[in-house]
């Protein structure tokens, strides 16, 4: 699968995570546009463990295999 896994430590500091009502927006956001929010969790994940990273090799095919779980 990843060589980064569903890990809540990159997000438990961004707002959009931590705080309740801003979770439900997120939710209801996503509902409406057929996009899991484990998705969009995942994305966020990815560019935040690589963000640190010169050269992000191989990170176009791991943003294609995370989304396409939507197909």
């Amino acid at each position: 699968m990843s060589d980064i896994s569903l890990d809540d430590s990159y997000l438990s500091d961004l707002p959009l995570w931590a705080d309740d009502e801003a979770s439900t927006v997120l939710e209801r956001i996503c509902s409406q546009h057929g996009v899991p929010v484990d998705v969009v969790s995942e994305l966020v994940i990815l560019q935040r463990a690589r963000q640190h990273q010169e050269r992000a090799a191989g990170i176009y095919q791991r943003i294609e295999e995370i989304l396409g779980r939507m197909d």
